[in-house]
């Protein structure tokens, strides 16, 4: 009896020890989900495929958004991302500082910030008074950014790869990546291709408006003027770019260019800032089966803020920008509330609702674009290319980079979960941003 009895006691010990063990291993794989990629919030990322919607329970809970006020704190806790921005150029054109807020400029360190930008890829536009040397060009203006690395340090940091630019986010300091505007920069030398991606550019566009020896562009197949899509050497470039780990981007290109893309590449591609056709007819814009061939391939779709892009005729209806009309008022709602820029956004937001401008294009005729590509193929596929500092008059209300956070706001009134924009910031271009230009 005595023996049964100790028998039973040491398996009552062994069971509990058992459910011990049981409960800590589970504590343990929970503690370990609640990071990803070692980015915790404010930068949690998703990285899962474009279908992966295991974490989709979790991220409702999280961001149940009652109010604008939950959308604003969304905003700055989200990773907020766009993929085409042309401060360089105003680098090059007029030496404007990056880590300054100067007057006539769009973008910049402050205006980010205060925008809630995280990263920005920014654009190495080819004028065409340096098309001659156009590499060269490239480079200097690579060499501009990474001065200006230097000089705000304490701030701002380049990424080369996808684990860069978490391990820059997760340090709390600006990302910033670099583009080519036009492959015109990779001359007639394959081996430029690699030249520019060890300089640090990770994704190339591969014409502007005006055709080169990659291929042609969007207007001049538009026009009529060249329709002969990718050459032998743009076949190459694009093979070279899927090898090594550079994103395709499809903005500017035209349509028999854009589908000679698809059949010699393997990869996602991207278009950096561009916007839906079917809403309006320009060139520039995709049609219906180029965004589905995006998104076939998990590539992301980045909306434009150009006016003559989001409405047709947009530049025949431009009005003066509402900060140029309600300046003094907004800089006063600024300063009143003490860096607390939720509660400034609350304040501006309901300004701009209660001041609307009369004429020009709208914040809602830009998320029309959003509207589109989701219902077309799903929310997985789009994100944020402004083309700030390129010359650009965006809608209304985006009159900076200061007024990202009116775009969440928008999203979530037309009926956006938290999740969905949380991709359309910045996670959808995350996931192919690893999937592309990862370091293994």
């Amino acid at each position: 009896m005595r023996f049964l009895k100790g028998n039973i006691n040491r398996k009552i010990k062994l069971l509990f020890g058992f459910l011990v063990l049981s409960i800590s291993l589970t504590f343990l794989v929970n503690c370990k989900s609640n990071k990803v990629d070692g980015v915790e919030e404010k930068n949690r990322v998703d990285t899962g495929s474009a279908k992966d919607t295991s974490n989709k329970n979790k991220t409702e809970s999280k961001d149940s958004l009652k109010d604008l006020s939950d959308v604003f704190k969304l905003h700055y806790d989200a990773t907020v991302i766009d993929t085409h921005n042309d401060f360089l150029y105003q680098t090059f054109k007029r030496g404007a500082d990056l880590g300054k807020r100067e007057s006539g400029i769009q973008s910049g360190l402050p205006r980010f910030k205060d925008g809630g930008v995280d990263m920005q890829v920014f654009a190495v536009w080819i004028p065409g008074s340096e098309e001659k040397h156009a590499y060269a060009f490239a480079i200097e203006q690579t060499e501009r950014l990474k001065k200006f690395e230097k000089e705000y340090s304490d701030i701002f940091e380049i990424a080369y790869y996808y684990e860069d630019a978490i391990s820059v986010l997760n340090k709390k300091k600006f990302c910033g990546m670099m583009g080519i505007e036009d492959g015109a920069a990779v001359l007639n030398d394959i081996e430029n291709v690699d030249k520019l991606y060890n300089a640090g550019i990770r994704y190339i566009g591969l014409t502007w408006n005006k055709s080169n020896r990659i291929g042609t562009s969007a207007r001049d197949e538009s026009e009529g003027r060249k329709n002969a899509g990718l050459t032998d050497f743009g076949r190459k470039v694009v093979k070279r770019m899927d090898e090594i780990g550079m994103l395709v981007d499809v903005s500017h290109s035209g349509e028999k260019t854009f589908w000679d893309v698809v059949e010699n590449t393997k990869g996602p591609f991207i278009a950096s800032h561009s916007n839906c056709y079917a809403l309006n007819p320009h060139f520039r814009n995709l049609k219906d089966d180029q965004i589905k061939a995006i998104a076939e391939r998990g590539g992301v779709i980045m909306i434009n803020f150009l006016d003559d892009f989001i409405n047709e005729g947009g530049k025949n209806t431009r009005v003066a920008s509402y900060y140029s009309k309600y300046k003094s008022e907004i800089d006063k709602m600024y300063s009143e509330n003490n860096g607390d820029m939720v509660a400034f956004n609350m304040k501006r937001y309901q300004f701009m609702k209660d001041n609307p401008i009369k004429g020009g294009t709208s914040l809602d005729d830009m998320i029309d674009h959003i509207d589109h590509i989701k219902a077309l193929v799903g929310v997985d596929y789009i994100g944020l290319g402004s083309d700030f500092d390129g010359g650009i008059i965006p809608p209304n209300e985006l009159y900076d980079a200061t007024c990202y956070p009116v775009i969440s706001a928008r999203l979530f009134e037309r009926g956006y979960t938290g999740e969905e924009i949380r991709k359309i910031l910045g996670l959808n271009f995350l996931r192919v941003l690893k999937q592309v230009c990862s370091k293994n």
